[in-house]
């Protein structure tokens, strides 16, 4: 299944929560992932722009979307960060298929090469 990594940032009335009353984030994450058909890998808190990061995997884009979403929404959070993950693997893969297609893609260097501004607005 698909893996992303997602960085959190907490309201600030979700920490003040916290701090009186803590309470297990990574469960309650785990339970909305489960809920989509997906797992979550690993839970951390961390310091910097975000209060958590959070690595899990679901069935599909739109299942990730649909966990996302549901946290979101809830209103504890005031913003979330998601990037998909690729194994090595596949990775290798990815560049072993990009070298491999004649696209006929060029740069804005190769398509404008020769193009000489003569000055005026139009």
């Amino acid at each position: 299944m698909p893996l992303y990594l997602t960085e959190t940032s907490f309201s600030e009335d979700s920490l003040r929560a916290l701090t009186h009353r803590p309470s297990d984030r990574r469960e309650e994450v785990s339970k909305v992932i489960i809920a989509y058909g997906g797992s979550l890998h690993d839970f951390y808190w961390v310091f910097g722009d975000s209060d958590a990061i959070f690595i899990f995997d679901a069935p599909d884009p739109t299942a990730a979307m649909s966990i996302l979403l549901t946290l979101s929404s809830a209103g504890a959070a005031t913003s979330h960060r998601t990037t998909a993950l690729l194994s090595n693997e596949e990775a290798m893969e990815a560049m072993s298929l990009a070298g491999s297609k004649d696209t006929g893609y060029r740069t804005p260097r190769e398509e404008w090469q020769g193009w000489q501004d003569h000055g005026g607005e139009g």
